[in-house]
């Protein structure tokens, strides 16, 4: 752990550490009390769609914004609070998860379950107020230059 302005940084070396990583995300999202917005690629995670469909059943707004009309949105998308869009001005090529005002992660590449199980890499969470809210900010702004899903299919 590393301490940051004012949060703290909490990196997780995948795969060795998936298991803490998915229960960072899973602990916070069951304790969501508004909002979880989700930026990535494309989203496939089976270990965490039971706990974003306790979080639906709350009242949690999931803002999910994607590349790609394919996995886990294409089976959230059924549930009251899920607002997908497909952002395609620009590649995506990071993920950013936002919990609440609690945290945020960043992961290089999509949120792909069984690739971030394969290969090395080095997520980052943190609690760091003032950085969440300017990724709160920065995803509002790519959400407004997305299309909904539902107005983006022929």
């Amino acid at each position: 752990m590393l301490t940051h302005l004012n949060g703290q940084i909490f990196p997780y070396l995948l795969p060795d550490q998936k298991d803490d990583f998915d229960h960072i995300l899973i602990t916070h999202i069951k304790k969501t009390h508004h909002a979880i917005s989700i930026l990535t690629p494309q989203l496939h995670y089976p270990s965490l769609r039971r706990s974003l469909l306790q979080s639906l059943t709350k009242g949690v707004t999931l803002t999910l914004i994607t590349q790609k009309a394919s996995g886990d949105p294409l089976m959230l998308i059924a549930y009251s609070g899920v607002n997908w869009s497909l952002y395609t001005a620009r590649p995506l090529e990071d993920t950013v998860i936002l919990i609440d005002d609690t945290l945020v992660c960043h992961v290089a590449g999509e949120l792909h379950e069984e690739s971030l199980s394969k290969k090395i890499q080095t997520p980052l969470c943190s609690d760091d107020q003032p950085l969440i809210q300017t990724l709160r900010h920065r995803i509002h702004y790519l959400q407004k230059h997305s299309r909904p899903y539902l107005d983006a299919t022929p």
